[in-house]
């Protein structure tokens, strides 16, 4: 009986460490929280907060604000990825698709632009203060 219960404690703590995010991917994902601007139009992107669920409190602007709709952070192969999904007046359901850059401090992605039906490569740099 008690090496069941050595074996059934052994194996939840085998699952727990499988299945916790790393403490690197924790770490590198507080770096995508900042004002985000993109150079080639001046669209700011403000993550807020990255909850540990890999929701986003996002906040989106042109120059106004647009309402996000959906914000998540995942990763992988080691990447951190955002997703934005924007649902507003002109923005029925746009959407980003980034990858953190660690080298050069950005996000990159593709911009989903549904009205015109067209994707665009684009890049946000953080904002300095």
């Amino acid at each position: 009986m008690r090496f069941k219960l050595i074996y059934a404690l052994l194996f939840l703590l085998v699952i727990a460490i499988h299945h916790a995010p790393s403490r690197a991917e924790t770490i590198n994902a507080q770096k995508l929280v900042g004002n985000w601007v993109r150079p080639d139009g001046g669209y700011m992107l403000v993550i807020k907060t990255v909850r540990d669920d890999g929701s986003i409190e996002a906040i989106y602007m042109n120059p106004r604000p647009i309402t996000v709709s959906k914000a998540r952070m995942s990763t992988a192969s080691g990447k951190i990825n955002v997703f934005v999904e924007l649902r507003d007046v002109g923005y029925p359901g746009s959407y980003y698709t980034l990858a953190y850059d660690n080298d050069k401090d950005r996000l990159v992605g593709v911009y989903h632009h549904m009205v015109l039906k067209q994707n665009f490569d684009i890049f946000f740099v953080r904002k300095k203060r």
